[in-house]
């Protein structure tokens, strides 16, 4: 059995990329293979099963029970692994040495109210599915669809939820809420890519409706606001050729803008303000960080490009 760290000698030799990936050649044609500990992923969770006896667990149960606490210890950083494993300790009733009631368990241990349990519960499969597309959605976003998957399916709710991320550089409670309530009543058997089609028109709109008939990038945050001058106080710098493109120019401004605006952001946090964030108001502070690690990541695609060789 491999164990946490294992050393794999067949493994490729993989240069990262990109502006958080590492450029430089690893040493030796060797690779650390990292396993990944019960509970941190979707496939260390075991699949809900039937009761396997009324007295005490076996080892295998005692071996699932742990597997499973430590995937409801991720609720805020994956909710859909919690809510599998809610969905296997109870399934397969693996609380009940400690306690008989379920609901009773589940807040002694996390402070999960019954209503929230069982609604995790409900929403682990379209979170996985997401997390399959590569998305991370938060937990009360899903939530936000409710209805629309009671009206429809969680297909569905999956194809807007995903139409959304690539239509908007940043997601929130509030967005997803007023697209499902400007999608309307929609009935059980609609067409899943019609709805999609729906929620980019309903997304186009707002932007033809403005002055900038400039299209924006799909993987850059629109943060212009936050800095416009240059990270050193200067105002932005223009390009040399005064002939250049007036798109190409927009562009150029908008890498400043970024650039100043990370730079400014840059200041503003640092680990020890993180954690004491964490520290005093776990569910308040998870989101966001989950949100900033997400526009990080976009903006990281975003200019993950080959450059031109310097002269």
């Amino acid at each position: 059995m491999a164990g946490l760290f294992d050393v794999d000698t067949q493994a490729p030799q993989q240069q990262a990329g990109g502006l958080f990936g590492g450029g430089l050649p690893t040493a030796a044609a060797t690779s650390v293979v990292v396993q990944p500990l019960p509970g941190t992923t979707l496939a260390s969770i075991p699949a809900p099963y039937q009761p396997r006896g009324t007295d005490e667990l076996s080892d295998q149960e005692r071996q699932d029970l742990e597997a499973c606490k430590a995937g409801v210890d991720n609720l805020h950083q994956a909710f859909w692994i919690a809510g599998k494993a809610l969905e296997t300790l109870s399934t397969a009733e693996l609380h009940r040495e400690e306690n008989p009631n379920f609901a009773d368990w589940v807040w002694e241990n996390w402070e999960i109210s019954e209503s929230q349990l069982y609604r995790l519960i409900d929403e682990w499969r379209v979170g996985e599915a997401l997390a399959n597309l590569g998305h991370k959605p938060l937990e009360y976003h899903v939530r936000k669809m409710t209805e629309l998957r009671r009206q429809t399916s969680d297909k569905v709710a999956i194809t807007v939820y995903d139409t959304i991320v690539r239509c908007r550089p940043r997601v929130t409670g509030d967005l997803v809420e007023q697209v499902v309530k400007d999608l309307g009543f929609l009935p059980k058997d609609v067409d899943a890519a019609d709805v999609g089609r729906r929620v980019r028109e309903l997304l186009a709109a707002p932007e033809e409706k403005g002055g900038d008939n400039e299209p924006k990038g799909d993987d850059v945050p629109d943060i212009s606001s936050l800095g416009k001058d240059s990270p050193s106080g200067e105002s932005s710098r223009k390009p040399s050729n005064s002939k250049a493109d007036p798109l190409a120019t927009k562009d150029i401004e908008r890498l400043e803008s970024t650039l100043a605006s990370l730079q400014e952001a840059k200041k503003k946090i640092n680990k020890s303000a993180v954690r004491r964030a964490v520290e005093a108001q776990p569910d308040v502070a998870a989101p966001l960080i989950q949100e900033i690690g997400s526009l990080l990541q976009q903006i990281d695609r975003a200019v993950a490009i080959r450059l031109p060789k310097s002269e």
